[in-house]
């Protein structure tokens, strides 16, 4: 039986967590769901989910349609994109059949790189590996959760007609986009062997999905979205804390000035996973306390304090002023409020 091998190269990074998460790991079991009704992708598909932060983890490997189970997905700091690419093409390696003068082997295979940030790893070796002996034989479609991935290295991976950016990630427009994603598996799976035919994908829907345009400058690279890794004091558990910049006027007597702040944008509760799917190299951007503007509560145990910080560097949850032991280090100490013009503290930001 010759398959048609499918890749799922999922980007699970901090700045994914949340919303997005949610509706991949959902769009996730909606493909699958789809597939198990059409009886040529369960003549033909195997899937593979690898997931990738600062770490690469392959969450699902190589799999016929009708047994596959939709894995869940974890967070990460980091978006290790040559990491990724390297994993994948070792994989594809390993587990892809390549025909020989006695032998058919597996159909073309297809990857859909899905990320929505900038790679924080260094990409070229496996951008040339990639040009060099896979772009070829394996068609890779890859789409920008908005417009914060860095499409000039997406660009590099495939033809510019299958770098595409998902323009809102609303609810419905993520459901219309994973639509598009099983009618471009079912198509492929209908085509195998019709070189004329296998390579088209799907009309898009251009209110949602928008192919790279190679006659206009790339967007620029959003990295300024600041997250945090804090921890919860009842339940050791991490959770990231998302701050998106603003700029604000400053009017001083005569003059006036531009000043960078960081609004709360959300804070989601992850697992210890989160670590194990980090990069290993230390986080060492930081930020000034003063230039952030809300402060979460802890989403797993609820006190209304979730940004508390210890003498350590790190940050954690607390009920309120008086005694309280750091999750990170077990230190105990004394906590009071901050009072209105103290100095701010640096707060090392994760890599997003």
């Amino acid at each position: 039986m010759r398959r048609l091998p499918i890749y799922f190269l999922l980007d699970v990074s901090e700045s994914m967590a949340g919303e997005a998460l949610y509706r991949l790991e959902d769009g996730m079991g909606a493909v699958i769901k789809t597939l198990r009704t059409d009886p040529h992708a369960l003549e033909t598909v195997w899937i593979s989910v690898i997931a990738f932060a600062g770490q690469v983890r392959q969450l699902a490997p190589l799999t016929e349609v009708a047994s596959f189970v939709p894995p869940s997905l974890p967070v990460g700091g980091g978006t290790s994109l040559g990491k990724a690419l390297s994993f994948l093409m070792d994989e594809i390696d390993r587990s892809v059949v390549r025909s020989t003068p006695d032998r058919k082997g597996d159909w073309k295979p297809i990857v859909f790189l899905i990320t929505d940030g900038k790679p924080t790893d260094d990409v070229a070796k496996a951008v040339e590996r990639w040009r060099t002996r896979y772009a070829g034989s394996v068609s890779l479609v890859a789409i920008s959760i908005g417009h914060s991935a860095d499409l000039s290295v997406l660009s590099q991976l495939t033809d510019a007609g299958n770098v595409l950016t998902l323009e809102e990630n609303t609810d419905a427009n993520f459901a219309k986009f994973i639509q598009w994603v099983t009618q471009s598996v079912q198509a492929r799976s209908r085509s195998v062997g019709d070189i004329s035919k296998e390579e088209k994908l799907p009309e898009l829907d251009k209110s949602i999905l928008t192919r790279l345009n190679l006659d206009k400058p790339l967007d620029r690279v959003d990295d300024s979205n600041a997250f945090f890794v804090s921890k919860c004091q009842k339940t050791q558990l991490p959770y990231l804390v998302r701050f998106e910049p603003r700029t604000a006027r400053i009017n001083a007597g005569q003059t006036s000035f531009d000043s960078l702040m960081y609004v709360l944008v959300g804070c989601y509760p992850v697992k210890n996973s989160y670590f194990e799917m980090s990069a290993d190299q230390p986080n060492v951007a930081t930020v000034d306390s003063n230039q952030l503007h809300g402060f979460p509560s802890c989403p797993h145990c609820g006190n209304p304090v979730g940004f508390a910080m210890c003498d350590c560097g790190n940050t954690f949850c607390i009920s309120g002023p008086g005694e309280q032991t750091c999750p990170w280090c077990r230190q105990t100490a004394q906590f009071s409020r901050g009072k209105e013009g103290d100095p701010g503290v640096d707060l090392t930001r994760a890599r997003g």
